[in-house]
């Protein structure tokens, strides 16, 4: 538990303090623990914080719950708070209680920090405004695990789902993440359930043709008689039924491989992915023109987009109340 033992008589000098939490008529004094001091007005605090507003009203001296290690002293009228928070972190969640800009936040670590410190003191409305950084695209795209934990952990619904989305683009089993700590295991449980909803959903894109375009019959794995055909024919969404060239069924299983591991659109736009099915086609004289615009407006414009929408329809089944 902190302390702040043998506060001196107060006498702010601005040069002792951060700016811009520096005003001389301030009547509270922070300091944190890293050493840092801000003068700032309770008025901004306790607006933002009724558990914040109760404490000090209290002029209580000692620590109590929910704030366990903060300490509260008097010297003239001023009041002095000793936190448990950094510099950083407090700077930060005291510019939204201010009427500044919001800050930047480089790092999820930043972000959850703010939302911890926050969520201490009670400052819901505050955390409405920063969790939307949660969801930076950096983010979601590099550590989509931890944002969702993070968000779980501070009942953020709309951003975990929005993590959750993005965490089958990583492998099945990630490597471990220390915000996995502070969710239930069933929540992380019924997360890897989700995951392998989308891949089985994914995956049968592969084997029904059904969802092709009405012009699908127009590609050139349809059209060319010349090279070697699956032994299998399928049905198009017109109707009939197509033989289809063997390379291209290729393509379809080693698509299927990876959507077993990561069920998303991305993944089947691999350039080594697509290369390895045009080289199989190079080999015809008839395929060899036509397949690698074929198969781009194919990838990109239709089967990317067909496995996110069957994503889409997966339901993410984990509780948030």
């Amino acid at each position: 538990m902190s302390q702040f033992v043998g506060a001196a008589p107060l006498s702010i000098e601005v040069s002792s303090f951060r700016a811009p939490f520096d005003a001389t008529d301030a009547d509270l004094i922070i300091h944190t623990s890293d050493d840092a001091k801000f003068a700032v007005h309770k008025i901004f605090l306790t607006v933002a914080s009724p558990l914040l507003k109760r404490f000090l009203s209290s002029g209580s001296s000692s620590p109590c719950p929910p704030f366990e290690g903060l300490v509260l002293k008097r010297d003239g009228d001023h009041a002095i708070i000793k936190l448990e928070e950094d510099a950083q972190t407090t700077e930060r969640v005291l510019q939204y209680c201010y009427p500044f800009s919001n800050p930047v936040f480089s790092s999820l670590n930043d972000v959850q920090a703010v939302l911890e410190m926050m969520r201490k003191f009670g400052m819901k409305g505050l955390m409405d405004r920063v969790k939307g950084l949660l969801v930076q695209q950096a983010f979601l795209d590099d550590q989509p695990l931890r944002v969702f934990a993070i968000a779980y952990r501070y009942g953020l619904e709309d951003e975990a789902r929005i993590a959750a989305k993005y965490t089958v683009r990583q492998p099945f089993f990630t490597p471990y993440v220390e915000e996995l700590e502070h969710i239930p295991a069933s929540v992380y449980h019924r997360l890897l359930q989700y995951h392998r909803k989308c891949s089985v959903a994914t995956c049968s894109l592969t084997a029904d043709f059904s969802w092709f375009p009405g012009f699908a019959s127009r590609w050139v794995w349809f059209q060319c008689d010349d090279c070697v055909h699956h032994p299998l024919s399928w049905p198009l969404s017109d109707g009939k039924i197509y033989e289809v060239n063997a390379w291209f069924i290729e393509f379809m299983e080693r698509a299927r491989n990876v959507l077993r591991e990561r069920p998303c659109g991305k993944v089947v736009a691999d350039p080594f992915l697509i290369a390895e099915c045009l080289e199989a086609a190079s080999g015809c004289l008839t395929c060899r023109p036509a397949a690698f615009l074929d198969l781009s407006v194919f990838v990109g414009e239709h089967f990317a987009v067909e496995i996110d929408r069957a994503i889409d329809t997966v339901e993410l089944d984990i509780p948030f109340s």
